[in-house]
């Protein structure tokens, strides 16, 4: 997924408020350094931020790509030695174990152990009125 750039609403409103103050005066100076030159040159180097983020997002996306491109190339190649590993030294090899391999015989064995009892609930009835008449017992 690209990183989305982005637009500047504060430079198109500034570029459009430089035209209005140009038809007042080309050379307009209000004073403490408001004038039409420094506005000029701020929205000039605001765009060129802009530009400059801009173009780091898009690097920024490039070296993702290249970094899931080299990923996938690990990963098959992972995949690779493993089977390599399994193909020189068989699938149930100590030495397949240390690539990481799993051990289908160990893995099958320990899941295909039987589950413990359960304990029995069972219910009597008596003649007794310290219950109803029936009492609980677990076995």
């Amino acid at each position: 997924m690209a990183l989305k750039t982005r637009g500047s609403a504060a430079i198109d409103k500034a570029q459009r408020r430089l035209a209005l103050l140009k038809s007042i005066d080309e050379n307009l100076d209000l004073g403490y350094g408001l004038t039409n030159v420094n506005y000029s040159e701020l929205i000039e180097q605001t765009r060129d931020s802009l530009e400059a983020y801009n173009t780091l997002l898009s690097k920024v996306d490039e070296a993702r790509a290249n970094l899931e491109q080299t990923e996938k190339a690990l990963s098959q190649m992972s995949e690779r030695m493993l089977s390599g590993v399994a193909t020189k030294y068989g699938k149930s090899s100590i030495e397949y174990g240390k690539a990481g391999g799993s051990n289908r015989k160990r893995s099958k064995a320990a899941s295909q152990s039987a589950p413990e009892a359960l304990p029995t609930l069972t219910v009597e009835k008596n003649g007794s009125n310290s219950n109803n008449g029936k009492s609980l017992s677990l076995n």
